[in-house]
């Protein structure tokens, strides 16, 4: 008689790999003739602005532009800052190593590496720096498990096994447009910013529907004062992205960033038509379930099996919520006025804590907030203070085995001065899951050889004392017993079903012979 051998493939969880690209900067930047000319260069920015991100197959492309931000100051009384910017587009591909790996956008952070920044002449600054673009892609591992044994005397014991793949995983660029109140007159805009925050997210087959809102900051100095003022303005959206092979009870993940916006003047009296660029992030996981064969052997041969580790990933923690960060430090000079603070944030990433600590994994990111001060004699000055931002949660486990699935974007910033002391608050908003890749055994592999010795003239019955605990399948198998002749000798059976493991202290079982 044959082993009937019946076996399925599993993608499993494979890892992250993870890259670093430097992305260099060289070009200059001319001062356009309605601005002043520079007198002083009070800070600049760096920040990435990425329009493809894709992985397919081993390649991973992205291609977008640095934004080069510089604020300066003039030789005009009065702190005032002026902004001036220029794109320097990037593009890079990069060969994964061989493997299978799930397609879709590669998770991306990153931060300056360094920026040097001068004026060379009143009308034109030279810029030379770098940026450091981290991303990671998830990998898959395929697993072909054994999922039935049938004939042979084989005995098997099985079990389930469960996790999410990702199915589908999409970045869409958008646009959206409304009105804010004109610029006054000799009112400068320093920086357009916002965030997305979700509302509801549902499935249907083969499409998602996104509701949020877009909370757009103008940050500005008005002309009568010399402080760094916000006005808002918040934009409903919906969208219904298409997402072949998706079904409603898929879990989704959305969260989305503003990439750019800008003003233009319209006819309408006192408006000014906001057009924003954003991004909306979708990733849709699966649940599986599957059952496979954990353990296997024959009554009537000898068995040899080969077991393989199978890693699914499986949500840990909703990362939905609110993050607040608040920072003090002693102001370099006492006596300088705080006139406002922007604020740059890289991601939260998975980071495993020291021992003599937590333990286990938090997830944390960085950011700086850049704080704008003027001395007595009206000359600004941009004081730099990094901090770290982590959402609340600890988890056991390897930074190897933990997904963040996430976004995060700043919705609030206060900053001010308390004596000599500056101070900064800020809120941040996060979306998104916490995946944790956790391995079962199984087997992938059962071989029969020789049938066991004729065992007629040994005893029909074995008396084994066991331990509370242990598997009434393990017991069998040490005597190439069947587990329903186990049950039934020792009248195991409750409610008509066979325990799994026994829940009595020491005990002594009749192990009916096999042979």
């Amino acid at each position: 008689m044959e082993l009937k051998v019946f076996k399925d493939t599993i993608a499993a969880y494979g890892g992250r790999w993870e890259t670093r690209l430097e992305l260099p900067v060289e070009t200059e930047i001319l001062i356009p003739d309605y601005l002043p000319a520079v007198f002083k260069i009070v800070k600049c920015l760096i920040e990435p602005v990425v329009l493809q991100n894709r992985v397919t197959g081993t390649r991973w492309q992205s291609e977008g532009y640095l934004r080069c931000t510089v604020y300066y100051q003039s030789e005009e009384p009065g702190c005032r800052l002026y902004r001036t910017e220029q794109k320097f587009a990037f593009e890079k591909t990069v060969e994964l190593p061989d493997g299978a790996y799930a397609e879709g956008p590669a998770q991306i952070w990153g931060e300056p590496e360094y920026c040097n920044c001068r004026a060379i002449s009143e009308h034109r600054i030279d810029l030379r720096g770098a940026y450091i673009l981290c991303g990671a892609v998830l990998s898959t591992k395929e697993c072909e498990l054994l999922t039935a044994l049938a004939d042979c005397g084989i005995e098997q014991r099985t079990r389930e096994l469960t996790g999410l793949q990702r199915i589908a995983a999409e970045e869409k660029t958008l646009t959206a447009e409304t009105s804010m109140a004109l610029p006054d007159v000799g009112e400068a805009v320093l920086d357009i910013d916002g965030s997305f925050l979700l509302g509801s997210v549902s499935l249907q087959t083969g499409q998602a529907s996104v509701q949020g809102t877009l909370q757009m900051q103008v940050c500005y100095q008005p002309e009568t004062s010399e402080e760094m003022e916000v006005r808002q303005k918040e934009l409903s959206v919906q969208q219904t992205v298409e997402l072949p092979g998706v079904a409603e009870d898929d879990i989704c993940m959305a969260w989305g960033q503003v990439m750019a916006a800008t003003l233009t003047a319209t006819e309408n009296n006192g408006e000014a038509g906001l057009n924003i660029t954003w991004k909306l992030h979708l990733e849709v996981w699966h649940k599986t379930a599957r059952t496979v064969v954990a353990d296997a052997y024959s009554t009537v041969c000898h068995t040899q099996t080969v077991q393989t580790s199978c890693k699914l990933l499986n949500p840990m923690a909703s990362l939905a919520g609110h993050v607040n960060v608040a920072l003090e430090d002693d102001l370099p000079d006492p006596d300088v006025t705080v006139k406002g603070c922007l604020v740059t944030l890289g991601a939260a990433i998975p980071t495993q804590e020291e021992s003599g600590k937590s333990g286990g994994i938090s997830l944390i990111g960085k950011g700086t907030a850049h704080v704008f001060c003027a001395d007595e004699r009206g000359e600004l000055t941009c004081y730099d203070k990094p901090f770290l931002w982590r959402p609340e949660g600890n988890w056991a486990g390897t930074t190897a085995d933990t997904c963040a699935c996430m976004g995060a974007s700043v919705v609030r910033v206060v900053s001010g001065k308390s004596g000599t002391r500056l101070r900064v608050e800020l809120e941040i908003e996060t979306a998104g899951m916490l995946l944790q890749a956790t391995s079962s055994e199984a087997l992938c592999e059962v071989e029969l050889g020789e049938e066991y010795a004729d065992g007629n003239d040994g005893p029909a019955l074995y008396l084994y004392y066991a331990q509370e605990g242990e598997r009434v399948f393990d017991i069998a198998k040490r005597y190439h017993a069947r587990a329903k002749d186990l049950v039934a000798a020792n009248r195991m059976e409750c409610d008509g079903k066979s325990p799994q493991d026994l829940a009595t202290e020491t005990v002594c079982l009749l192990i009916p012979a096999a042979l």
